[in-house]
């Protein structure tokens, strides 16, 4: 089964790298990937002030390069225009997905958010999000009211940061979520909820990888690198291993991981 690294950012000038801004580059990318023996990535993109065309720069590489990228689309979704947009992603940008990083600290808002969700619907796209432990039932909500909308969390759903131990039963509250078919975890940006980002066998986030896999199963996993922001901890490769090699998984989980669940949830 193909490997798919379902988290990375590709650009020329990702200034937050700085003095390593280009590592982001897209033939650098390709390059790592071909070492790693990774298939695919699916890129977010970053739209930022210092990359404001990073959307479409995404959809042309993944134009470019069909067998090797795809991308998401990045839309403030508390913006008034969302739901236009949502709905012309995959046709302006060959989107296979919604990317959101909320600038809102509390989402309840989502929850009652009907024209929004209703365009998800409407376009068949995933919602990609960033979200912490804070707003994990507001999450849940939502993905309870809207069960045609698939609903991805990034980076393990930012547990460390929200306070959940890699020993919480609960999870923080996510474990309610257990029964909720269309809310998925991406188990990516191993180095954000490790105490030892440099170390790849990763003792922590491979406990909340086993919390996450027990509360819902492989097929609702998702492997990511979160490449560039990794490498300042981590090699491309070293990223990919910590999925591949250290952690305690069947072979049919881990190939779900790694790869599976990624190529069922975005159609590639």
């Amino acid at each position: 089964m193909s490997t798919i690294d379902a988290h990375v950012h590709v650009l020329d000038d990702y200034q937050p790298m700085t003095p390593f801004q280009d590592m982001g580059r897209v033939d650098r990318l390709l390059s790592w990937m071909d070492d790693a023996a990774v298939d695919k990535a699916i890129m977010l993109p970053v739209v930022a002030d210092f990359s404001p065309a990073n959307n479409e720069e995404c959809g042309r590489w993944a134009r470019n390069h069909p067998d090797r990228l795809a991308t998401m689309t990045d839309v403030p979704l508390h913006e008034s225009n969302a739901p236009a947009r949502v709905r012309a992603a995959r046709d302006q940008y060959n989107a296979v997905a919604i990317s959101c990083y909320p600038s809102t600290p509390d989402l309840s808002w989502m929850t009652t958010a009907d024209e929004l969700w209703q365009a998800f619907v409407d376009s068949g796209l995933p919602c990609n999000l960033q979200v912490t432990q804070l707003n994990y039932a507001h999450i849940i909500t939502v993905a309870r009211q809207h069960p045609d909308v698939t609903i991805l969390l990034n980076h393990f759903a930012l547990p460390k940061g929200g306070g959940v131990a890699t020993d919480d039963v609960t999870y923080g509250g996510l474990a309610s979520a257990a029964d909720v078919p269309n809310l998925f975890v991406k188990v990516s940006a191993c180095y954000a909820a490790a105490d030892t980002p440099w170390d790849p066998q990763c003792p922590a986030p491979l406990a909340y990888l086993q919390q996450l896999l027990r509360i819902f199963g492989a097929e609702r996993l998702l492997f990511g690198t979160d490449w560039p922001p990794a490498g300042r901890h981590l090699t491309y490769r070293q990223g990919v291993e910590i999925m591949r090699t250290f952690a305690v998984l069947s072979a049919t989980d881990r190939a779900l991981i790694l790869g599976g669940t990624a190529a069922r949830v975005f159609g590639i």
